[in-house]
């Protein structure tokens, strides 16, 4: 197991000391696992959550508090709204025919949310696909252009020689993808990782499921404080 693997798999262990759940929120892996898994997750520990930029994963964690979780319904981020409607009971009351309610998408709030780098990947869904958006520095915004469901031919054709192999998997994985040009694109996406090799695969509906691995033991605190300072945390 690699040290992103390592470190995301002490962040959901059980009865972890609540200082190192914090040091690992300053990694991006460990953080969406303390973030979605974690069913200890204190106030303080849920706003600095929040203000790394992980709120979409936080909103699909059925553990957060519903005081919380109702705010989560007032987001002005689709993708957060939609985690909590499609993980919630009617906790507190009324809360699901308040998102019932939702107006989706909510067209006014488009460019600030392209603005923000935290939702722009989110929001390029509901944006006019362009040359601009094609060539973001965020990668995932990239991929969310290759899997836009408008994205003109010869935008798509562009996109198709992007450097990420995560952009061009799903431009691959496009139903309107000409059968020449599907080959081509699927012949740069060979990777060393079977775990990435297994994710592009997914996306793509050409996988299979690997055994399931072994639970990793649980570490003690000396051995969690080694794996944390191995990452500079």
């Amino acid at each position: 197991m690699d040290l992103d693997a390592e470190l995301s798999a002490l962040a959901a262990q059980e009865d972890l000391p609540a200082d190192l759940v914090r040091r690992l929120l300053q990694h991006p892996g460990a953080r969406r696992s303390v973030a979605l898994l974690r069913r200890d997750l204190t106030d303080e520990l849920i706003a600095e959550i929040i203000e790394l930029g992980s709120v979409r994963t936080l909103a699909a964690n059925t553990s957060v508090p519903s005081r919380i979780r109702a705010r989560f319904a007032e987001h002005p981020e689709q993708a957060v709204r939609r985690a909590v409607a499609a993980s919630i009971r009617d906790e507190p009351l009324g809360l699901l025919a308040r998102l019932a309610a939702d107006p989706d998408p909510s067209a006014d709030l488009l460019p600030g949310l392209l603005a923000d780098p935290a939702t722009r990947a989110a929001a390029v869904a509901y944006a006019v696909p362009t040359p601009e958006l094609a060539a973001d520095p965020d990668s995932d915004v990239r991929e969310a252009v290759a899997a836009h469901p408008d994205l003109p031919p010869g935008l798509r054709d562009l996109v198709a020689g992007d450097q990420d192999i995560f952009v061009r998997n799903a431009i691959a994985a496009r139903s309107d993808i000409p059968p020449a040009l599907r080959a081509q694109v699927v012949g740069t996406l060979e990777h060393d990782s079977p775990l990435v090799e297994w994710m592009l695969s997914f996306s793509r509906g050409t996988h299979t499921c690997p055994p399931a691995a072994p639970a990793p033991p649980n570490l003690t605190r000396q051995q969690a404080e080694s794996l944390l300072a191995q990452a500079g945390l």
